[in-house]
């Protein structure tokens, strides 16, 4: 008795020592984690330890989905380098801790809905734009956490193409990748209907509307026969060709030697005088043309088939 009252005197007036009850006990033999730096705080818990010793380093997992197994050995050893005096204290760990760190599963059909939602938001064209392939390459595991992505066209979204996927959990980026898509566009084209020579008026008994894939074909193509109706063919185009915005142009509606009437007016004056074109002209063509008063060559814009406008 006197010996119990005597010890609690010493505890009293110089206190606890340091690692009486002291313990370090690991509950768990497998353990799941969403980190990629495990202390020892993270699989163990600490009694009448120092704060320090929670920060231990013991592993690093760095692909998420993937495990660790440490033994007992180990864990003794890293507690003992980082001056754990593993001796004096109370220890409980198990023969084998397995770690594995969980992770976020997007496989290949996650993938490929993904970049079909990010081309159906690009896609101007509608049900005329065909969707033939999407290929992902294998499933990622992410991180744990709250994810998001995001992906951008960086070309219109027909032919063959890949589109970005970026990930990021907790808003930092953790993974980017790439889908390969392929898809064809159908549409409504002109067609020349009949062979159209050279310097031929475009009527619109002369062209038809064909639906065709047009992913392969050059830019320029036409849509709607009001935008051929009434052009002219620079070149010979046979029958049944596609009808392209090179092939065709806006005939002049003045033509070189024609006789126009010159105008130049102002707010509050008009004048006119009798001219001579001295070249082709569409409308809105800048043209010259001699003035047959004064004889004098000016410059004009056409603003129809018989008048040219001419600064005052």
């Amino acid at each position: 008795m006197k010996r119990a009252i005597y010890i609690m005197l010493i505890i009293l007036i110089f206190g606890a020592p340091p690692l009486l009850g002291a313990e370090i006990k690991i509950v768990k033999s497998i353990i799941n984690t969403n980190k990629e730096k495990i202390y020892l705080k993270d699989i163990a818990q600490l009694r009448g330890c120092s704060s320090k010793w929670k920060h231990i380093l013991l592993a690093h997992i760095s692909s998420p989905g993937s495990s660790i197994q440490l033994p007992e050995g180990y864990i003794k050893a890293r507690l003992k380098l980082k001056g754990v005096p593993i001796e004096k204290i109370k220890l409980v760990i198990p023969k084998i801790v397995k770690i594995k760190r969980e992770a976020t599963r997007i496989t290949e059909r996650d993938l490929m809905a993904i970049a079909k939602h990010c081309v159906e938001e690009n896609n101007p064209w509608g049900k005329r734009l065909k969707i033939i392939t999407i290929k992902a390459k294998n499933e990622i595991l992410l991180p744990k956490g709250r994810l998001s992505y995001s992906c951008q066209l960086f070309t219109s979204p027909i032919g063959d193409f890949s589109i970005p996927i970026i990930f990021k959990v907790n808003g930092e980026i953790v993974s980017r990748t790439w889908v390969m898509v392929k898809t064809k566009l159908i549409a409504p084209i002109i067609v020349s209907a009949y062979p159209i020579r050279r310097g031929e008026l475009i009527t619109k008994d002369k062209i038809k509307v064909v639906k065709k894939d047009i992913t392969r074909l050059p830019a320029g193509v036409f849509t709607n026969k009001s935008e051929v109706v009434g052009k002219r063919a620079k070149i010979n185009i046979g029958i049944n060709r596609v009808i392209y915005k090179n092939m065709v142009e806006i005939p002049p509606i003045i033509r070189r030697g024609q006789r126009v009437v010159i105008v130049a007016e102002s707010d509050n004056l008009k004048v006119t005088a009798p001219g001579k074109a001295k070249e082709n002209g569409r409308l809105g063509d800048i043209i010259k043309v001699e003035n047959i008063l004064s004889k004098k060559i000016i410059t004009g814009k056409v603003v129809d088939s018989q008048t040219v406008k001419v600064k005052f």
